[in-house]
């Protein structure tokens, strides 16, 4: 985890076990009680790669990446993966489908820690979590938290901002050949993408997520991979059972109460939603301000700083964090950006009158 100073040369916060706990509480009391609560707009009605029809030629790579794309909707599998964040290994088991009247199946399975489950059938997206009063469901046609959801897009919705690049062959992969596509950022601004991709079937069995200077901060990687002509038997029952209530019948937006607004986003990130609301775990009122570029989001949180009292801190990973102060606001932007990124945000905010 890097470190960063502010323009004014003020050093973060040394102690690094105590800026991790802080970002730790932090991040479940905002990213688990606040971002998946405003994730749906990122996902919801994501057009399946076979009706997004590029009107331009494609080059090899990104007619790769469509084929990617296409997979993640159409394939019938069921597969065993790993993520690594870190010291950090989430197994799970991951298995979808095709109904013969159309609609989607998904089933994701985490087994590592309390009984966690993501069921998508359609649009509507249920995370079923122990004790089942935190379970939800969502309005949305990809499964949020596991891939990015413009992977299952073609290419041409990211070529403004990021470009694509393949190699020969690509390394075996759970005993697969695989091609190599690198999803590089037109600037230093984002993430890069390694992805690995099935030559037979075009499915994703291996990504990274690196820094623009090559550190690896997230990997996913199948374990397990099997095709099958058929939906597999594990799915043809979930039509039948009980939905969690959907989110946003149980959350009301109120428009942002405070008086800071962020000003700079890089270019192609858009506002996707804006709220204010009270944070689940510490019961915080925040604005809060959720962004996209179609690959990945950036979340900016405004309270108030004396009720907040977190240090000025920077820590970059997997999922960047950057908190600093803005005369009587507390502003904490978190994202999966370089920090660099993160802190430009939170220095350009605006202050309004109220």
């Amino acid at each position: 985890m890097n470190k960063v100073k502010t323009n004014n040369n003020r050093q973060l916060p040394r102690n690094k076990n105590h800026a991790c706990r802080m970002t730790t509480n932090l991040l479940s009391s905002s990213l688990l009680g606040l971002l998946l609560f405003t994730a749906a707009p990122v996902l919801a009605q994501t057009s399946p790669a076979s009706e997004l029809q590029p009107t331009a030629p494609v080059s090899a790579a990104e007619q790769r990446f469509n084929e990617m794309a296409q997979a993640l909707r159409e394939l019938n599998f069921e597969a065993t993966l790993v993520r690594s964040t870190g010291n950090r290994l989430e197994p799970m088991t991951w298995l979808h489908g095709n109904y013969e009247d159309g609609p989607e199946v998904e089933l994701i399975v985490m087994l590592n820690g309390p009984d966690r489950r993501i069921v998508r059938l359609g649009d509507d997206t249920s995370y079923y979590f122990q004790p089942m009063d935190d379970s939800y469901t969502l309005r949305s046609d990809v499964t949020y938290g596991l891939l990015p959801a413009a992977f299952y897009q073609n290419f041409a919705a990211l070529k403004p901002h990021y470009q694509v690049s393949a190699a020969e062959r690509g390394v075996r992969i759970t005993g697969r050949e695989t091609k190599f596509l690198r999803v590089l950022s037109r600037d230093n601004d984002r993430y890069h993408y390694g992805l690995w991709i099935d030559n037979e079937s075009g499915m994703l069995l291996k990504m990274q997520m690196t820094t623009p200077q090559g550190e690896v901060l997230e990997q996913l990687q199948l374990t397990t991979f099997v095709e099958r002509e058929a939906i597999p038997i594990s799915l043809s029952d979930l039509r039948g059972i009980q939905r969690p209530p959907r989110l946003h019948e149980i959350r009301n937006r109120v428009a942002p109460q405070f008086g800071a607004k962020p000003t700079y986003l890089p270019a192609g990130f858009e506002l996707l939603r804006s709220n204010h609301r009270y944070l689940a775990a510490t019961r915080l009122p925040t604005d809060h301000f959720l962004y996209s570029d179609g690959l990945t989001e950036v979340s900016v949180y405004v309270t108030e700083s004396e009720a907040q009292s977190l240090p000025e801190l920077g820590i970059q990973g997997p999922e960047s964090i950057y908190n600093t102060n803005l005369q009587n606001y507390a502003v904490t932007v978190v994202g999966k950006l370089p920090l660099a990124t993160l802190q430009r945000i939170a220095e350009n905010m605006a202050l309004v009158s109220e």
